[in-house]
């Protein structure tokens, strides 16, 4: 029951360090936030940054990572079932972001989008590499990326199954060409 707790307030405690730099990046550029102002700002100490953190930029990093964990683990996504350009795959994507949207629009504020789109870009190829070309997976992530950051700009004014119609109509035409 113990290790339980810990694992409960240390959750918590990384919740409150994403929270205080994405209220932080809002007021001054990344690389002006000290760590110490970070962890003054979250409630934690530095030693619980540490125990969690190896810097600033990590923060972004392990947080999407737990982002995509959870989206693998999510049952619509196990199996091989569809195709990647389906309906269905990009209405649950542009919906499990959107969950997101605040962590991914301080991602991108800061200018760290390339860390969600390496991470989308090795989603995709580890998903459906056995599948598809290649060349036509990496414009699949990019299309992926491009669209949520004009999704994101445009302050979700489409929903997610528009977005998805849109996106697949495009590939389905891609498609009958080859």
């Amino acid at each position: 029951m113990k290790n339980k707790k810990i694992s409960q307030t240390n959750l918590f405690a990384k919740e409150c360090i994403v929270s205080a730099l994405l209220n932080l990046i809002y007021t001054k550029p990344l690389s002006s936030i000290t760590v110490s102002e970070l962890c003054e700002k979250a409630g934690v100490s530095r030693i619980t940054f540490y125990r969690n953190y190896e810097s600033k930029e990590d923060i972004f990093k392990k947080k999407l990572g737990e982002i995509f964990d959870e989206y693998k683990k999510d049952s619509v996504f196990n199996g091989e079932n569809g195709i990647f350009y389906d309906t269905p795959h990009l209405v649950h994507y542009f919906n499990y972001l959107y969950k997101y949207k605040d962590f991914l629009a301080g991602l991108l504020y800061c200018g760290y989008g390339i860390y969600f789109f390496n991470m989308l870009c090795t989603y995709v190829n580890e998903k459906w590499g056995y599948s598809a070309n290649q060349y036509i997976l990496a414009a699949f992530s990019g299309s992926l990326y491009s669209m949520f950051t004009l999704w994101a700009s445009e302050q979700y004014k489409n929903d997610a199954e528009t977005l998805a119609k849109e996106l697949t109509a495009i590939y389905l035409g891609c498609e009958k060409r080859h």
